[in-house]
């Protein structure tokens, strides 16, 4: 047993008691724990009951007061979509509605439209698992030549592009339009973009952002970067909603650095879209590419804010298969990167006949984490100070680290590929990426913190350190302050 504040026992213990409570009038006790599981609309559970038992006999030195067991128990997180509630804004590096800043979480339907019209089961299981994933938006295509597409000169083509906005909106989804991928099926994009300023002026709580064009530099895609400028310039007269020019195709990140400052440079954008470079034939496997949103921690020279990740690898192409803790660990580094948005990326999203996103168990598993994760992290998190430890990586809250880290030199057995973070103040966010074997957070916090395995979803640890996680928890973890 372990003894409680010396200096708050003598104070307190005749008021605020967790021991001595439930010693001598137990039944108050569990009365006190039903009543604040009843506050924070959470049902009757025993199991609740026995950890603050538990608390108030074995971990006296946190939870000496009942008042700070009481405190511990929250709300569960939720597992439905955010209400739509205003149109989106934008609040520096992050995006906000009328409800305030929260960090978007998206994924890949290039082929929504088509299945509004030709496929609503496929549309209708799609959205269950995206809701049920705490997903908060669906990026789709106005136009593409592969199975799932739909062409421009579809008879009532735009009442279809609305309907696909009202019925993702009905689910509690925004969307996040890219108008067009090939030139040569657009005969007169002027029109077009005009049309599509329209139509999303007109349902402005219901679009997150627009795109011009896909990868507009891409061979197959054909389009001229004074064209998409323009194009842009079109939009912004019509319609204020977050605009992006395009995500040029590039093999790694200075070349697309430079396409990007080349194409935004003078245009009409408001928020920026990139595909991250996707390598993963070093040392660091998928991790390598789980980590390219870092290049995006003071956004782009010449680009603005805030910056969206919109299409990073595809977890099918990840030599680690469909790995849970890759493709969650994805979005939220980019968030503690400093990105407003990021899409979760699959084969299931770029073609309508691949399989779906509700099949599989890596699928179920990944929902159940994003779910369990994704109401952790803070709401204005890409507007905090992105960090990292070593020289000029800022004010990590483990700078410990250091020495735990299998990609420098020297190479330890154990340790972690990357350990970025988000701070404000003493409030930090971290995503533990690629353990091998343990890892030791030594460094003691001035706040309690929680530490989510990126494997299952599960708290494994609560409080202010030290503590070593172990891989048999997974190979991604996210700690954040409470």
């Amino acid at each position: 047993m372990q003894s409680p504040a010396y200096d708050w026992w003598i104070a307190h213990a005749h008021e605020d008691s967790a021991f001595l409570l439930l010693t001598e009038y137990p039944d108050v006790f569990e009365q006190a724990v039903n009543s604040r599981l009843v506050q924070v609309g959470r049902p009757p559970s025993q199991g609740v009951i026995n950890q603050a038992k538990w608390r108030a006999i074995w971990e006296q030195d946190r939870y000496g007061s009942l008042s700070s067991i009481l405190q511990s128990i929250q709300p569960l997180p939720s597992t439905t979509s955010r209400p739509l509630n205003g149109p989106i804004r934008l609040d520096d590096r992050a995006f906000r509605d009328d409800t305030g800043p929260f960090p978007m979480v998206g994924v890949s339907a290039f082929w929504a439209p088509w299945a509004v019209r030709n496929n609503r089961g496929q549309f209708d299981r799609f959205t269950e698992w995206a809701v049920g994933a705490g997903i908060t938006c669906v990026r789709w295509f106005g136009s593409h030549d592969w199975a799932g597409g739909t062409d421009v000169q579809a008879p009532n083509y735009f009442a279809l592009m609305e309907r696909t906005i009202e019925l993702l909106a009905e689910r509690g989804l925004r969307s996040e339009v890219t108008c067009f991928t090939r030139r040569h099926i657009v005969s007169d994009p002027d029109y077009f973009v005009r049309e599509w300023a329209d139509l999303v002026k007109s349902h402005p709580d219901k679009v997150a952002c627009v795109e011009i064009a896909n990868e507009w530099n891409h061979s197959d895609n054909g389009w001229d970067g004074d064209e998409v400028r323009r194009l842009g310039e079109v939009f912004l007269e019509r319609c204020n909603t977050p605009l992006a020019l395009s995500a040029p195709a590039a093999p790694d990140w200075e070349t697309l650095q430079g396409r990007l400052t080349d194409l935004y440079r003078n245009g009409a954008a408001t928020v920026t879209t990139i595909h991250f470079p996707r390598r993963d034939n070093t040392n660091e496997g998928p991790w390598r590419w789980v980590r390219q949103p870092w290049h995006a921690k003071h956004s782009v020279e010449g680009c603005p804010s805030p910056v969206i990740d919109n299409e990073h690898q595809r977890w099918d192409r990840s030599y680690s298969g469909r790995c849970v803790e890759v493709a969650a660990a994805a979005p939220l580094t980019a968030f503690i990167s400093g990105c407003a948005l990021s899409s979760h990326h699959d084969v299931y999203g770029v073609f309508n006949d691949c399989g779906e996103y509700n099949h599989g168990d890596p699928n179920k598993r990944l929902q159940r984490v994003l779910s369990k994760v994704v109401p952790h992290v803070p709401a204005d998190i890409a507007n905090w100070q992105s960090t990292r430890v070593g020289d000029g990586g800022g004010p990590h809250p483990f700078p410990g680290l250091i020495d735990q880290h299998w990609t420098f030199e020297p190479h330890p057995s154990h340790g972690v590929s990357r350990s970025f973070a988000a701070v404000r103040g003493d409030q930090f966010a971290m995503a533990l990426n690629g353990l091998r074997g343990h890892l030791n957070l030594d460094d003691v916090q001035p706040r309690p913190y929680r530490v989510l395995s990126l494997a299952t979803g599960d708290e494994i640890y609560e409080g202010t350190g030290p503590v070593r996680l172990n891989s048999t928890d997974g190979t991604a973890f996210f700690v954040v302050t409470i």
